[in-house]
């Protein structure tokens, strides 16, 4: 059993949290809103309310909390650093997991390594920079690529904007809500070494490919493709080398109510 701490309890935070208390750890999850907290508290966890004003969030009990891991959700939001600072002055922990993004890489025609240079002024990026300037516990980044499941995918926004779909011919980079848990989980693990993961599933079809297809099969719609090939290739088959993850689920394992037209 973990104490765990969850800062942010979104899209991926529940599942996460749900999961983590089904295995028996001691849950903690952070969120700004006071009826928020009731509801967890109503579901076996532990709920920390923060503060956000002007845009920053602020932890306002002071009282040092003690964790085995923390596993830092938070998406790049204007005063992410300074709200960054608040929360983990008041933090002592043995391991930090830190979900970041593979936008911090340039886009490149070549496959894209966990080494391949990243754009230092990406606030995800500035996120990296501060977690290993500032914390002296073990660290995981894992730089998820983009999100599908439950309630979420691309051609939703897509479909939405209705534009042409531009760079039809770059490849998608995508992973499936579960495995993004499961990686996130065995990142807490002693065995698992620090460092950064590249998260994305081994599956590269082409943008007009993966998105006209799904606009095809689920929506019987044509979707408008503009060609080009602007885009990033990433490998993140690091992960599965240096660790036992191993992606379980296809980005064409698609639940249909997500793409129905009162849902989009």
């Amino acid at each position: 059993m973990k104490k765990c701490l969850i800062i942010g309890y979104g899209w991926l935070g529940k599942p996460l949290v749900d999961s983590l208390l089904k295995e028996g750890n001691e849950v903690w999850a952070t969120t700004t809103l006071e009826e928020k907290g009731s509801e967890m508290l109503k579901n076996g966890i532990h709920p920390i309310v923060l503060t956000s004003e002007f845009g920053q969030i602020t932890w306002q009990n002071k009282h040092i909390h003690d964790f085995d891991v923390v596993i830092l959700l938070w998406p790049p939001f204007d005063q992410v650093l300074p709200s960054m600072k608040t929360v983990f002055a008041n933090l002592r922990f043995k391991t930090l997991v830190f979900t970041s993004s593979t936008g911090v890489y340039f886009s490149s025609n070549a496959p894209i390594t966990e080494d391949s240079p990243i754009d230092v002024t990406h606030k995800a990026s500035m996120m990296e920079l501060f977690i290993q300037d500032h914390i002296d516990s073990k660290i995981v980044i894992l730089r998820l690529a983009g999100h599908i499941g439950p309630g979420r995918h691309p051609l939703n926004f897509m479909l939405r904007s209705q534009k042409p779909l531009s760079n039809g011919d770059a490849v998608v980079n995508l992973v499936q809500q579960t495995d993004m848990i499961q990686a996130i989980k065995l990142a807490t693990t002693i065995d698992f070494p620090s460092g950064i993961y590249n998260v994305c599933a081994p599956e590269h079809p082409t943008r007009a490919e993966y998105y006209g297809g799904l606009a095809k099969k689920w929506l019987n719609q044509d979707l408008q493709i503009a060609s080009g090939n602007i885009g990033k290739l990433i490998d993140g088959t690091k992960i599965t080398r240096e660790s036992s993850f191993e992606y379980s689920h296809s980005i064409t394992d698609i639940d249909e109510l997500d793409f129905i037209k009162d849902n989009i």
